[in-house]
């Protein structure tokens, strides 16, 4: 039985069970992307309608259930909808200066709404936009409200502008802002059992959210918010998109990495959020000196290039290459000239960088910060003054020489004692708590080399292997 075919039935079906009630059938097109087929249910002359989603129940006759179950559950949803159909007077909602005490916020993500944001006053925020909704109430089943669109503004004779205003206002006033450490939120949900959750020290994460959690992570847009979690976190920090209703706040305190906090987002997402609810992949950040709130991604750089700027015109002009020791796994070191910009830096490795200094010697290695979380192969041991493993390098890198301040050509000296450091290609091998460093014979870097030559020519390369005019021994 095809779709159609099930809506066509369903339809006579329950103009036969509720004679009293209007049925009609129109398509959804709701936010976050849940657009369906639904049935509407209407009292006669109410201007009120209820719908079904059609699309969830025809699954469920493709799924196992007779089309008579699925028939009985309809009634089952009709009539509960019908009994808790809300009541609206529509001389209110059309009279905007009554309405607009009503209004909230609601934070959304713009990817996948694009469609209807096309046709709702909103404002962006990063990859998120803040909508405007009129709270009808709650009751024991939940709550109620209409989504403000740029037709209803067009009747009320209003701007988008005095919309936000009033909305900012309303919002601030009937559902205020909360900020708790989750250690309390913990023991509240926890009932009985709070005292399992109780700790003297406060948790690294803060809930900020409104006051009955609905559509809670639009708290961030409340004017001086987050100048005032400034004052109870201690700084600057991070912003975690929980889900629409809340957001979490920690400390940038260097305690925690960004990709860490990028990796707790995107796992929280799929394993514990509804998609409904899902707000963005991204880790925000609030500087409490500018009073910037943006990506984190994008502070850091901004950082960076303010850093930059500061030290431009104390240091000397920054060469525009380096003389560097490229390291690859299952290859031998090599001597390459790269440029000096963050951008060359990060192509050499593949990714974002993050610099270690396993010596004494003024040299870093720049690695590949994200390597060992993304899987790269395993390149190089790094070992103690005991010669005991106690790391290992993911991905290329490179050895590079330092100044006080930035990255410097390594010295002849330098490249000979590291170039033997680094020689001989390593393989892995977990033997308990400890990691073994095995060389990789040379006929077995040769197969490995053949090996992925082989795979590159599958994938349709055309391009042959570059001589680089090093001994490769």
């Amino acid at each position: 039985m095809d779709f159609d075919v099930f809506k066509k039935n369903v339809m006579d079906e329950m103009r036969e069970r509720f004679p009293n009630l209007e049925f009609g059938s129109r398509e959804m097109k709701k936010l976050q992307g849940e657009s369906y087929e639904g049935l509407m249910v209407t009292i006669p002359g109410s201007k009120v309608s209820a719908n079904l989603n059609l699309d969830s129940y025809y699954e469920r006759t493709n799924t196992g259930a007779s089309e008579h179950q699925v028939m009985d559950l309809i009634e089952s949803a009709v009539r509960e909808a019908s009994q808790n159909m809300p009541q609206l007077d529509w001389k209110v909602l059309g009279n905007y200066e009554q309405m607009k005490e009503t209004l909230m916020l609601q934070m959304i993500p713009v990817k996948g709404n694009e469609e209807k944001l096309a046709e709702i006053p909103h404002e962006t925020v990063e990859d998120m936009a803040v909508v405007y909704r009129f709270d009808l109430g709650s009751n024991e089943r939940g709550t109620s409200s209409v989504l403000v669109t740029d037709a209803m503004l067009k009747s009320y004779g209003i701007t988008r502008e005095r919309l936000a205003e009033d909305a900012i206002d309303a919002a601030v006033k009937n559902h205020p802002a909360s900020l708790r450490n989750m250690n309390e939120v913990l023991q509240e949900m926890a009932g009985d059992r709070a005292d399992d959750f109780h700790s003297d020290e406060p948790s690294p994460l803060w809930v900020a959210t409104v006051e009955g959690g609905m559509n809670g992570a639009a708290v961030i847009q409340y004017p001086g918010f987050l100048d005032r979690a400034v004052e109870t976190i201690g700084g600057d920090f991070y912003v975690l998109p929980s889900s629409i209703h809340e957001v979490l706040l920690v400390a940038d305190d260097g305690s925690v990495a960004l990709t860490q906090l990028e990796q707790m987002v995107r796992d929280i997402n799929e394993a514990e959020v509804a998609p409904a609810d899902r707000l963005s992949d991204s880790v925000f950040h609030y500087d409490s000196e500018a009073h910037i709130f943006e990506n984190a991604r994008s502070f850091e750089l901004r950082e960076a290039m303010l850093a930059e700027a500061l030290f431009a015109e104390d240091e000397p002009e920054q060469p525009k290459s380096l003389t560097v020791l490229l390291v690859e796994p299952n290859r031998y070191p090599k001597v390459v000239e790269i440029g000096s910009d963050l951008s060359d830096l990060q192509k050499a490795v593949g990714g974002y960088i993050e610099v270690v200094y396993p010596f004494e010697e003024k040299v870093g290695l720049i690695v590949n910060e994200e390597g060992k979380m993304n899987g790269l192969p395993l390149n190089r041991a790094l070992r103690d003054e005991n010669g005991e493993v106690y790391d290992v390098v993911a991905g290329s890198f490179l050895v590079t020489g330092l100044t006080e301040e930035s990255f410097a050509s390594l010295t002849q000296a330098q490249i000979n004692k590291f170039e033997k450091l680094f020689h001989q290609p390593e393989a892995f091998l977990r033997m308990g708590n400890h990691i073994m460093a095995l060389p990789i014979p040379k006929q077995e870097q040769e197969a490995r080399k053949t090996a992925k030559t082989r795979d590159t020519d599958t994938v349709g390369s055309k391009s042959k292997p570059r001589k680089t005019g090093h001994d490769e021994r």
